[in-house]
């Protein structure tokens, strides 16, 4: 794989970040000092965030995000009032049924806040009280493109500051 084949398939997001302070570190910082806000609202108290996206990782549903009903209806069909009018996916389209599918996993609240957490996680149980983990999102985008663009950027459209830049700014 040459250079080009590999900032391409990482995504040329964090790789050009990178790329840009290993080539050239002062312009980095020289950046950061002429933010905008030099300082947040309040008092950091956070030093740094290791924000994982998983990108082609085991689905949330499999991992963190419980979901007692979906694994009691599996296997029945996807009801029309889940669906509504929204068109399906090209993966989809020719099914000739659109059957709901629990997670096999066993699920079991970790910590003092009780965060689910699936039998496949059994080291980061042990620090589920150090987590924080945001199962509110959602999207109507019904291809994984667009709603990965609206989970990092808030917008299904690209071109949106990215939640990497609103970590660089909260820190």
């Amino acid at each position: 794989m040459n250079r080009r084949e590999l900032l391409n398939n990482f995504g040329m997001g964090l790789g050009a970040i990178a790329l840009c302070d290993l080539m050239n570190p002062s312009m980095v910082r020289a950046v950061e000092d002429d933010a905008l806000l030099p300082s947040g609202h309040f008092p950091a108290r956070a030093k740094r965030v290791i924000y994982l996206f998983q990108s082609g990782g085991p689905s949330q549903m499999d991992l963190l995000d419980y979901k007692p009903l979906l694994n009691e209806k599996h296997g029945e069909q996807l009801p029309d009032e889940v669906r509504g009018t929204q068109r399906l996916t090209g993966m989809s389209g020719n099914q000739s049924s659109l059957p709901l599918v629990g997670s096999p996993f066993k699920f079991a609240k970790h910590g003092e806040a009780g965060l689910w957490m699936s039998d496949q996680l059994p080291h980061t149980a042990k620090i589920a009280d150090e987590l924080c983990v945001i199962n509110s999102m959602y999207t109507d985008a019904i291809n994984h493109g667009p709603g990965v663009t609206h989970m990092q950027t808030g917008s299904q459209f690209p071109g949106r500051p990215s939640i990497g830049a609103w970590l660089n700014y909260g820190l």
